[in-house]
C-alpha cells in the first residue's frame, strides 16, 4: 500500500538571506515557487538571471504534516521514499534526523517503522545552499570544470547545467523535484524486475523471456511472484514462481512474437508486463511496465577502414539519425510529460530514429522513455557526467554506484534503450584539451568509468552495450577521438572556424556531436528582449549568448557566406539559413558513405531557455530552419550532391529501405530566373540499406561555364512512381555572390478543413523560402525550401491556431520571404 505525500507543503527560508514563508507544490522547486508568488522575476527576461542566481545562496526548508491510516500504522515495515531531492538535504521526521540526501539523481528510502504516529506527523526537508557547498568544497580541493559554469560544480551530484553551460544560465535551483510517498510493506516489496530476452529461436516463431525478480523487506512467510505477459492482441500468458532468498526467475516463451523496431525500420508493438508479489492470497506489491521484443547492440567489428560503430537491431544494421537532447527547462517544474511528448513527436516529424540524452543534465522521467518506446526512438543514454574532473574517493564512488543502480534498474527494460555511455567528453578532455588539473584524477577517471560503472552494469544490466565516454574509441585513453573507430564529436566547424568543406575530409564511423549556432525566432527573442535590445551586440542579447565568442563566430561565418543583414529579422534569417546548411552538409556527407559511417546525431535538438544556441527547436517549440531541413536530410531515401569539385558534381542516393528502391533522378541546370539551361534524367535501382553515386554533372552536360556560375545553379530530384520524394539544389558560389533575380513572390490561402492550403508563386529562383506567422505559431508541411519559378503548395496545420481563424485572417498574418527579400535587397530601398 502506498500513500502519496505530493501536494502542498510549507516552504520557508532557513536564514536571513531571503525572507519567505509560502505554500509550495511538491514536486517543485524554490525558484518555481518564488516566481509563482512574484518574489523572483522571470530569470530569462533581459538580464534577470544575474539577480536570480544568488537566491540559491540561502538554505530553505520544505515542511509537511500528515496523518497515517490504521493500515499504514500496522504495516510490518513503513518506508518513506523520496524519488528525487535537489540536492544536499537533511530529512527529519517528528524532530528526528532520518538521514542526509547528497545526490539529485538518486532515490532515498528511510525506514520509519515505529517513528511515525497516527496524526500530526511533521516531515521536514532542510535543503542547503548548493552554491555555498561547491564553494567550500572547491576551496579545499579545486576541481576543473568548463569555463561557462560556476567553479566547483563537479563536487556535487547535481545536474551540471544548473550551474551554467555554453547554452544555459546559472540557475542552481533547489527543491523536492520528484515524488514523495509512504510505502506500507507487508510480506515484501519488489526491489527489481529485469527482463532478459533470448532471440535464438525467433526464426522458429519463439522469443524466450527470463524475468528476474528481486524482493526486499521480505518476511519469513513464503512469497510467490506471478508474472503476466499480455501481447498487443490482448492474449496473455501467466506463470508463477516461489521467491527463494529474495530472488526468483520466471521463464515465458512468446509464440508468434511481434518484434519492436526503431521507426523507419518496422513497427513498435509493446507487450504489457505485470509482476505481482503474493503473500498467500494477499498482494504484497506490484510492478508494471511495457516491453518490446528486440535485440539491440553495437557492432565494433573490424573492417577495411578500422572498426565499425553500428547499432544493430534484430540483426539489422541501422543508420542512426537524430540529435542530442538536453533538459527542457532550467527550472525543472516547468517541464511536463505533455511537453516532452510534443518535443519527441517533433523529432519524429523530422525523421529521427535516435536521441542522445546528454550527460550534463539529469536522467529523464519514465514518461520520456515510454514515449520513445511508442515512437520508435532509440535512446543513447549518457550517465550524468560531463566535461569535468571528479575526485573519486570512497564516498563519491559509493554515491555514484547507488545513483547508477537506481537509474539502471528504472530504465533497463525499455525497448528504446540502446546504449549506456559513461560520460560526455571527459576521456577526450583528458587527452586533448590541455586542462589544468592534477594528473592523479586521471586514474580516478579510469576507476569511475572503466571499473565501477561497468561493475554495476554487469550486475543490473549486462546486456545493453556500454560505451565508456563520448567520444571514445573504446576507452583507456586510446585515441579517444580517432576517426576510424568509435564515435566522434566534430567541432572544427564552429569552434575551430573551419569552412563547411572541412566535413568532406573525414569519414567518421559515428558522429555523435557536431553543430552550429543560430538565433531563435523573433517571437522567442521578444519574450526576453525589449525593442532597444534587438541588436546582436546589445547587453541583453549578449546575456542570451552563452558560448564564448559565439557572436564573433556567427559573424565570421556570415561574412563568408551571406550578405550583411539589413535588419534584425534579416540577421535571424541569415543565421538560421547558415546553421541549416552547416548541419545538412555533414549529415548528407555521412549518409553518402553509409557502411563506413553509421550514425549522425547533431547538437542539439532543443533548448532549456530562450537563447542563441545550436538547437533546431527553441524552448517554445518553434522550429528553426534546421528542423525543417532535417526532415529532408534524414528522410528514408535521400538524394544529395557532393559539390566539393564544381567541375564534377556527383549525385548520390542513400536508402534506409529494406527493399531495393527503384526511382528516377532528374537534374537540370538553371539560370537565376529559373529558366532551364540543360536537363537530364536516369532510372536507378539502389540496393537495400546502402548509398551509391549515380550521376556526375560537368560543364559539358550542364552547359554551365565558369563565367555563368554567379547566375546559374543545379536543381536535382529523386522521384518514385512519378512523385518527387527528395530534392535539393546546389549553388556554384556562396549565396552572397549569387546574382539573384527578383522572384516576385506571391501567394494565396484557401481553407482545406483541418489545415490551410497555401499556393506560392515565384517568377524566378527563390532560395530559402521561409513561411512564418506574425502572431501565433503553426507547423507547415514544408518550409525553408527552394523554388525554381512556378508554384508550390504548402499546408499549414490549424492545430495551434485560434479555432475560428479564416483563410483571409491567416493570410494577413502570414509572412513569406526568400533569401532575396531577406538579404539580397539589403540596403536597396
Amino acid at each position: 500500500m502506498k500513500q502519496s505525500l505530493n501536494g502542498i507543503w510549507r516552504l520557508y527560508g532557513a536564514d536571513d538571506k531571503l525572507k519567505y514563508d509560502l505554500k509550495a507544490k511538491v514536486p517543485g522547486s524554490l525558484y518555481y515557487t518564488l516566481m509563482k508568488y512574484g518574489l523572483m522575476k522571470d530569470p530569462y527576461y533581459r538580464e534577470n538571471e544575474y539577480k536570480a542566481t544568488d537566491i540559491s545562496r540561502g538554505d530553505c526548508v520544505y515542511e509537511r504534516r500528515f496523518p497515517l491510516t490504521e493500515e499504514m500504522l500496522s504495516a510490518e515495515t513503513l518506508l518513506l521514499k523520496f524519488h528525487g531531492i535537489d540536492t544536499i538535504a537533511d530529512i527529519f521526521l517528528n524532530g528526528e534526523l532520518l538521514g542526509r540526501a547528497e545526490n539529485m539523481h538518486r532515490e532515498y528510502v528511510f525506514d520509519i517503522t515505529g517513528k511515525a504516529k497516527e496524526t500530526d506527523n511533521l516531515l521536514e526537508v532542510k535543503i542547503y545552499s548548493p552554491i555555498k557547498y561547491i564553494e567550500e568544497k572547491n576551496a579545499e580541493t579545486p576541481l576543473w570544470g568548463v569555463a561557462s559554469t560556476m567553479a566547483g560544480y563537479p563536487h556535487i551530484r547535481k545536474a551540471h547545467y544548473m550551474f551554467g553551460w555554453d547554452w544555459g544560465p546559472k540557475l542552481p535551483d533547489m527543491g523536492i523535484w520528484r515524488d514523495v510517498e509512504l510505502i506500507a510493506v507487508n510480506g515484501g516489496l519488489i526491489d527489481g524486475v529485469y527482463v532478459k530476452q533470448d532471440h535464438s529461436k525467433v526464426s522458429e516463431g519463439t522469443v524466450g523471456l527470463d524475468i528476474d525478480i528481486t524482493a526486499g523487506y521480505t518476511s519469513d512467510r513464503e512469497l510467490e511472484a506471478e508474472v503476466k505477459i499480455t501481447a498487443p492482441d490482448g492474449s496473455a500468458v501467466t506463470e508463477k514462481a516461489v521467491i527463494d532468498s529474495r530472488r526468483t526467475s520466471v521463464h515465458i516463451d512468446i509464440s508468434d512474437p511481434k518484434l519492436w523496431y526503431p521507426r523507419g525500420y518496422g513497427e513498435q508493438p509493446l507487450y504489457k508486463l505485470s509482476v505481482t508479489l503474493l503473500d498467500g492470497e494477499n498482494t504484497a506489491d506490484k510492478y508494471e511496465c511495457e516491453i518490446g521484443l528486440r535485440t539491440v547492440t553495437v557492432s565494433t567489428a573490424p573492417d577495411e577502414y578500422g572498426e565499425e560503430f553500428a547499432f544493430v537491431v534484430n540483426g539489422l544494421k541501422i543508420f542512426a539519425m537524430g540529435a542530442n537532447y538536453i533538459p527542457e527547462n532550467q527550472i525543472i517544474p516547468k517541464c511536463s510529460p505533455s511537453k516532452t511528448e510534443r518535443l519527441l513527436k517533433q523529432c519524429c516529424l523530422a525523421n529521427f530514429n535516435m536521441i542522445r540524452v546528454w550527460g550534463g543534465g539529469y536522467y529523464p522521467d519514465d514518461s520520456f522513455y515510454s514515449a520513445c518506446d511508442r515512437m520508435g526512438l532509440l535512446v543513447w543514454q549518457d550517465f550524468m557526467f560531463a566535461c569535468s574532473v571528479y575526485k573519486a574517493d570512497r564516498d563519491f564512488c559509493e554515491n555514484v554506484m547507488n545513483e547508477v543502480a537506481d537509474n539502471v534498474k528504472r530504465i533497463r527494460n525499455h525497448p528504446s534503450l540502446a546504449l549506456w555511455c559513461g560520460n560526455n567528453e571527459i576521456e577526450s578532455m583528458w587527452q586533448y584539451w590541455g586542462i589544468d588539473a592534477d594528473p592523479k584524477y586521471k586514474s580516478d577517471y579510469l576507476r569511475l568509468f572503466e571499473a565501477l560503472i561497468p561493475k554495476v552494469l554487469r550486475h543490473y544490466d549486462p546486456v545493453t552495450y556500454y560505451h565508456p565516454s563520448s567520444p571514445s574509441s573504446g576507452g583507456s585513453f586510446d585515441e579517444s577521438s580517432a576517426e576510424n573507430r568509435g564515435d566522434s564529436h566534430y567541432w572544427d566547424v564552429w569552434h575551430g572556424l573551419k569552412p563547411f568543406t572541412d566535413y568532406y575530409k573525414y569519414n567518421f564511423r559515428f558522429c555523435s556531436e557536431y553543430g552550429f549556432e543560430s538565433l531563435p525566432s523573433i517571437k522567442t527573442i521578444r519574450t526576453f528582449a525589449e525593442e532597444d535590445d534587438l541588436n546582436l551586440c546589445s547587453p541583453v542579447m549578449e546575456a542570451h549568448q552563452k558560448c564564448e565568442a559565439g557572436t564573433e563566430k556567427i559573424m565570421y561565418y556570415l561574412a563568408q557566406m551571406s550578405r550583411y543583414p539589413y535588419d534584425f529579422k534579416g540577421l535571424i534569417y541569415a543565421t538560421q539559413m547558415v546553421q541549416s546548411d552547416a548541419v545538412r552538409l555533414n549529415a548528407e556527407h555521412m549518409r553518402r558513405h553509409r557502411g563506413r559511417s553509421m550514425g549522425c546525431l547533431y547538437w542539439q535538438v532543443n533548448d532549456s531557455n530562450p537563447v542563441i544556441s545550436w538547437s533546431s527547436i527553441d524552448c517554445y517549440h518553434r522550429w528553426k530552419a534546421l528542423h525543417y531541413r532535417a526532415r529532408h536530410f534524414f528522410a528514408p531515401v535521400l538524394i544529395s550532391a557532393d559539390c566539393e569539385n564544381l567541375d564534377e558534381i556527383n549525385l548520390y542516393v542513400s536508402s534506409e529501405r529494406q527493399q531495393a528502391f527503384e526511382g528516377k533522378i532528374h537534374w537540370c541546370s538553371r539560370k537565376n530566373t529559373g529558366e532551364i539551361i540543360c536537363e537530364g534524367s536516369e532510372d536507378i535501382t539502389i540496393s537495400p540499406l546502402s548509398a551509391e553515386m549515380f550521376v556526375t554533372l560537368t560543364p559539358e552536360n550542364t552547359k554551365v561555364t565558369k563565367d555563368m556560375r554567379s547566375t546559374s545553379y543545379i536543381e536535382f530530384s529523386l522521384s518514385e512512381n512519378g512523385s518527387i520524394i527528395s530534392e535539393n539544389t546546389c549553388l556554384y558560389v556562396q549565396p552572397k555572390a549569387f546574382r539573384f533575380a527578383d522572384p516576385a513572390l506571391s501567394y494565396d490561402v484557401e481553407d482545406a478543413g483541418k489545415r490551410f492550403k497555401i499556393t506560392i508563386n515565384a517568377k524566378a529562383f527563390a532560395k530559402g523560402v521561409c513561411l512564418d506567422l506574425t502572431e501565433g505559431d503553426c507547423l507547415f508541411s514544408d518550409n525553408w525550401f527552394d523554388m525554381h519559378s512556378g508554384s508550390v503548395t504548402v499546408y499549414a496545420s490549424k492545430a495551434n491556431l485560434p479555432e475560428k481563424i479564416t483563410a483571409k485572417k491567416f493570410k494577413e498574418n502570414l509572412s513569406i520571404v526568400s533569401y532575396y527579400e531577406a538579404l539580397h535587397l539589403s540596403g536597396k530601398e
